[in-house]
């Protein structure tokens, strides 16, 4: 259930900020393994100089569900942006503040 009201609340929250958020031209990708979602709802990764890169979110196109357990703990190519998104309050009001985030545009499962 936990799962459910997580996936429901990231979606609402990138719904919500999609009017707002400005992409950057500058696409990465960098190799990492798959951890977990925050708590913050993030996904988190580590990369093999066992740095922790999290990002914002996954752009719809992408067909590897995070959300999956099977995908935990694999390692996957991943390409992403860094875009600007207006932060909103507990009561889904924009703050007027913003934030710099990485958005997933691609993800490769690596073999």
């Amino acid at each position: 259930m936990k799962k459910i009201h997580s996936v429901a609340f990231v979606l609402f929250i990138a719904t919500t900020l999609s009017f707002t958020t400005k992409f950057s031209d500058i696409q990465n990708t960098i190799t990492a393994t798959f951890i977990e979602i925050t708590n913050d709802d993030f996904f988190k990764f580590i990369d093999a100089d066992k740095k922790e890169i999290l990002f914002y979110d996954v752009i719809e196109e992408v067909e590897i569900s995070l959300y999956d357990d099977e995908n935990l703990n694999k390692k996957f190519t991943i390409t992403w942006v860094e875009k600007e998104i207006e932060l909103i309050d507990e009561e889904g009001d924009l703050t007027g503040e913003k934030k710099k985030v990485k958005s997933i545009t691609s993800l490769t499962l690596v073999n």
